[in-house]
Order: structure tokens, then C-alpha cells, then sequence
């Protein structure tokens, strides 16, 4: 990896760091409990987008050390919040990169697969951790949920994508 590369990517997960932490501090009524949009999410997804295809590891670079970062960050670190995003964000980041790699989604369909296996990820962890079947009812409101998630991560991910590369998805 060289320089240039390792400082943008850097850069993203700063961003995202920067993303999740906002967005923990503007708290969403909804009828799921702790539901949050995930907007730290379209640094990774961006990562995934900006290099080429046989470089999908720069989304789970991104991923990966922005949930450890930002739960160091906030104090939350080996807690039960921290192994709720890190299962969610593994299974995110799988299911991104075989849609990715498979060439069939778009970016709408892979930032909606992301999201749709993140909160299936948080489910199967709690479900896990306090062994609380339960838990698992509001996968269906979750899944449904995430459809709008993904959608409007991949919205903003396009538009700065377009932004940079003038509509080309092309390497930095």
C-alpha cells in the first residue's frame, strides 16, 4: 500500500469516526430501540468504490478500525455496543464485498445488502450475548429499516463519487 493510498484511507476513517460520533449524539425515536441510520457507513462504502476491484480490503480497513477508533473514542470499547457494531460491521463488509465482487448490484443494491447484513449481524449478536430469543422480532422492522438506510448511504456515496471523479468511478 503506498503512501498516497494510506493517507486517504486514513482520512476516511477519520471521517467516518467523525460521522459516527455526530450521530450518536442526535437520537432517533423509532420504534426499534437504539436504530440509528449509519452514516459512518458511507466512508466505507466510498473506500470500496474509489479502488480498484481487486483492493476490496480498503472497505474493511476502513470499517474495521473506524468501529475499534470511535469506541475507544467514546468509552465503549470490549462493551456490549462495541461487539454489536464489530459483529454487524464483519458481516457488512462479507456481504459488500461478495455483491461487490459479484457485479451484479449497483451501489444502491450493495450499500442495501451492507445495511441489511449489519443489523442481521446486531441481531444474531444480542441474541447471542444475552441469549434473549426475542430480540430476533424486530428483524423484520430492522430489514426494512435498513432498505431506507442503504438507500440514502448510497445516495450520498454517488453524489460525492460523482463530485470527485466528474461521474467516473475511477482510481484515485
Amino acid at each position: 500500500m503506498n503512501v498516497k493510498k494510506s493517507v486517504i484511507l486514513a482520512f476516511l476513517v477519520a471521517v467516518g469516526i467523525l460521522l459516527q460520533l455526530l450521530e450518536s449524539f442526535v437520537g432517533i425515536f423509532m420504534i426499534v430501540p437504539g436504530y440509528k441510520i449509519g452514516l459512518a457507513n458511507i466512508a466505507g462504502l466510498f473506500a470500496l468504490y474509489i479502488y480498484d476491484e481487486y483492493d476490496e480490503k480498503s472497505l474493511a480497513y476502513v470499517s474495521l478500525l473506524r468501529i475499534f477508533l470511535s469506541s475507544l473514542m467514546q468509552g465503549t470499547l470490549f462493551s456490549v455496543s462495541f461487539y454489536l457494531s464489530l459483529s454487524g460491521g464483519i458481516l457488512a463488509c462479507i456481504a459488500m464485498i461478495i455483491a461487490y465482487r459479484s457485479k451484479v448490484f449497483s451501489i444502491y443494491g450493495v450499500s442495501i445488502l451492507g445495511a441489511c447484513f449489519h443489523n442481521i449481524g446486531q441481531v444474531i449478536a444480542i441474541t447471542w450475548i444475552y441469549q434473549q430469543y426475542f430480540m430476533q422480532l424486530f428483524l423484520p422492522i430492522l430489514l426494512a429499516l435498513s432498505i431506507v438506510s442503504g438507500i440514502l448511504i448510497a445516495v450520498v456515496c454517488k453524489k460525492v463519487l460523482s463530485r470527485i471523479h466528474g461521474g467516473f468511478y475511477g482510481k484515485i
